[in-house]
């Protein structure tokens, strides 16, 4: 049954692809987003988009406000948990739009 639960994982998120979320500025103008920050943001915008409720989400750090930058997180709803990759897609001044992507077989 766990194998079936997995393309809908997939669906879920992919329906959340792209995320905005707001960021701060650090020195030297550089836009980064704490890790904090990117497990709250991606943890509400999951909890949005989805009929699941998120129960946690933990990154490996933070992500930098550069297009391109990637991030992993383990999102938890209930007793399943799934590893994604967070990348940032666009970046205008504060604000760093994200995408959510489940990896497989995780």
């Amino acid at each position: 049954m766990a194998g079936r639960s997995t393309p809908r994982w997939a669906a879920l998120l992919t329906a959340a692809c792209l995320l905005t979320s707001c960021s701060v500025h650090v020195g030297g103008g550089v836009t980064t987003m704490s890790k904090a920050q990117l497990e709250t943001a991606v943890k509400d915008k999951l909890g949005t988009k989805t009929s699941s409720t998120i129960d946690s989400v933990v990154c490996d750090g933070g992500l930098e406000g550069k297009v391109g930058a990637a991030q992993t997180c383990t999102v938890v709803t209930g007793a399943k948990s799934r590893r994604a990759t967070v990348r940032a897609v666009d970046v205008k001044g504060s604000n760093i739009a994200l995408s959510i992507e489940i990896i497989p077989g995780q």
